[in-house]
């Protein structure tokens, strides 16, 4: 700047010399400057005087205005260090990013201050945080990469200001994004980008709700902010980062230490329950550990799901005064199909399943399995459902179970090994050593002295050792011995009738095992030398029902022995074209009329030709008989003279007893 010329100064032109200095130690403002402007003006009457003043006047000014600049660009300075500090210290992404608009919106002297970041996923930017906004419109605004001045800072890397942003036409426009910035009432704007390295992370915005321009100071300023919130982002996204995977390992330290933990209990409970095998403990012990371990009702069945033992005492309490079943067996009955389904599937998955839940308790079963197949169950109950640790505990209590029944299996075996040579050497012909034999029975309380039935009972799909293991459990009768004999249950029973017997192995039939089985009961015999035969006869029976297509019932021996004995070895063609050469059109399946035919014809023949009778017992009039006769003559022909008639009656019995249950 030129200095000013020379001159004499009065002692006017001295004191408003001092007065410029006074104004620039007191940092006045431009009006003081502009007043002593006006004054000196005035006052001067020396023209070299008066410009020499002006102009110290208008030095002092720019010396004020360039002091001012300093001072605000070092709080300016000041601010973006304090707030670096502040953003380096907090750790939580969101707080992190809610404090960086709030210290961009004070810094600026703005009306709002917002944050949009990138989303990687969607490839556009949305609001993160807001500072001074009121509209929820505004705060949910999403912005693609080539709309709006956001679009153009992540474009260009660079800052961005709009100093009337609804009427500059410089970026692309889209209504949504303008209804939501008209709304916040926002006029002007200023944005500049978050980078991390060479990407965009986000932009950084301040705008004010009226029309003003932003110089480069300010840029610079808020583009140094973004600068330090940038490092603050990552850091908090590091940080939130490392948080996660020390949760994780924490966690999954936890959880590594509980499964150790857990491991170390299981490998406890299974030596405690290896070792009250060892010392000999039964099935109850085992029953009361496992309850004890597991807090619930622990009960033991055996393969044909009756119960054997169970924990605690009043397990085996009648349910109340009025019922006189165990508590354990009423469950067990309460829920037999359940509990079955469950036996079934644990064995197919080699796994404890849970059989059925109520509000009251749940119920859990294990099979237990040997090398020949089921031995039986593990069966649980407690007040909620087992967890992982303790599922394992009953699994491995249902192991040991299987050891302890294969050993009482081993010694069933043993105290019953002599049962299937006792029956192979009654039924066997000849009988060697009867004496020996009747001794052997009398142990297993069957006395060989006295009259006996046999009986023979085939199951379906070969199931002869599950009903066997269902009789062992429950069936009670007085001086009788059965075992599984070629397939089949074979009884020998002291009972005096063999209707009794019959009526004895209906009940249980029909209680315990719940399938089809098909058997025939002999007359008593009077001596055990004649089983021998009497089971042969047996046997050609069963035959005969097979080739008849008859399953299902218990059969008398009595019903079938003559047509056994006839038709031994025969096929179900066989009898079949035995009935239709002895019957000829009378035999003739699914013809109703054909039938009533047959069952009038066989009650006829069965009551000697006696009319009236047969026709009481058909409960029909006896012309009505006689006229059914006249039918029969019509389609047998003279069918009441010598064999034929006898071949015409057995065809007749073999119809009904293979159509009749």
């Amino acid at each position: 700047m030129n200095q000013p010329p020379p001159h004499r100064e009065s002692a006017n032109d001295t004191a408003l010399g001092k007065e410029i200095v006074t104004l620039l130690y007191q940092n006045a403002g431009k009006e003081a400057f502009a007043r002593l402007q006006e004054r000196i003006a005035a006052a001067s009457q020396d023209t070299a005087g008066r410009e020499f003043l002006l102009q110290s006047v208008q030095m002092a000014m720019t010396i004020r205005e360039r002091f001012e600049d300093y001072q605000q660009r070092e709080r300016g300075l000041n601010a973006v260090i304090e707030t670096a500090h502040d953003l380096t210290a907090i750790r939580d992404l969101d707080r992190a990013l809610q404090a960086i608009v709030q210290r961009a919106r004070k810094l600026m002297g703005a009306d709002i201050g917002y944050l949009s970041i990138h989303d990687r996923e969607q490839g556009d930017f949305y609001v993160r945080a807001t500072d001074g906004a009121f509209s929820e419109n505004f705060k949910k605004i999403r912005v693609p990469h080539d709309v709006g001045i956001c679009g153009y800072v992540a474009r260009n890397k660079s800052p961005y200001s709009s100093a009337e942003y609804g009427k500059d036409p410089r970026f692309s426009h889209a209504a949504p994004i303008d209804t939501a910035v008209t709304e916040e009432g926002i006029k002007s704007i200023l944005g500049v980008p978050l980078l991390s390295g060479s990407d965009v992370t986000g932009v950084l915005f301040v705008g004010d709700r009226y029309v003003r321009s932003y110089n480069a100071w300010e840029m610079s300023i808020l583009s140094t902010l973004a600068a330090h919130a940038s490092v603050a982002i990552e850091n908090a996204r590091l940080f939130e980062q490392t948080r996660i995977a020390l949760k994780q390992a924490g966690d999954a330290n936890a959880l590594l230490k509980k499964q150790t933990a857990d491991t170390q209990i299981a490998a406890e409970a299974h030596e405690q329950l290896t070792s009250l095998v060892a010392r000999g403990g039964g099935l109850k012990d085992i029953c009361e550990m496992a309850a004890n371990m597991l807090e619930g009702h622990v009960s033991v069945i055996d393969e044909g799901e009756q119960l054997i033992c169970a924990s605690t005492a009043d397990a085996f309490e009648p349910v109340d005064k009025d019922h006189g079943e165990p508590r354990a067996q009423a469950v067990l009955n309460t829920h037999q199909d359940k509990i079955h389904a469950a036996l079934v599937e644990s064995r197919m998955i080699g796994r404890s399943v849970t059989a059925f839940a109520t509000p009251a308790e749940t119920c859990r079963v294990s099979a237990v399995v040997g090398n020949r197949g089921l031995l039986g169950g593990l069966v649980i109950r407690t007040a909620r459902e087992l967890n992982e640790l303790a599922v394992r505990i009953f699994e491995r209590s249902s192991m040991v179970t299987g050891v302890v029944l294969l050993s009482q299996e081993r010694s069933d075996y043993a105290a019953r090994q002599e049962i299937p040579a006792i029956f192979r050497g009654l039924l066997s012909n000849p009988q060697h050593n009867l004496a020996r034999l009747s001794e052997q029975a009398a142990h297993h309380g069957l006395r060989l002295s006295k009259p006996l039935c046999l009986a023979v009972i085939q199951t379906e799909d070969g199931k002869s050792s599950y009903m066997l293991k269902k009789m062992q459990a429950s069936f009670r009768i007085a001086n009788t011995l059965f075992d599984e004999i070629d397939g089949a249950i074979v009884l020998v029973s002291g009972m005096t009738t063999h209707g009794e017997l019959r009526k004895a192995l209906q009940l249980f039939i029909g209680r315990e095992v719940r399938q089809p089985v098909t058997g025939i009961i002999s007359k008593p015999v009077a001596q055990a030398t004649a089983l021998p035969e009497c089971y042969q006869s047996m046997i050609r029976c069963l035959s005969t029902l097979n080739a008849l297509g008859r399953a299902g019932s218990i059969y008398l021996e009595q019903e079938l022995t003559l047509y056994a004995f006839l038709f031994e070895k025969r096929s179900a063609e066989d009898i079949d074209a035995f009935m239709s050469s002895a019957l000829g059109k009378l035999y003739q399946e699914g013809k109703q009329r054909k039938t009533e035919l047959a069952r009038t014809l066989l009650s006829y023949l069965d009551h000697g030709h006696n009319a009236r009778a047969a026709a009481s017992e058909q409960n029909i009039h006896i012309n009505t008989l006689r006229q059914r006769l006249d039918a029969i003559n019509a389609l047998l022909g003279n069918w009441n003279e010598g064999n034929r008639a006898l071949e015409i009656h057995v065809a007749l019995r073999l119809w009904r007893l293979r159509e009749d249950a």
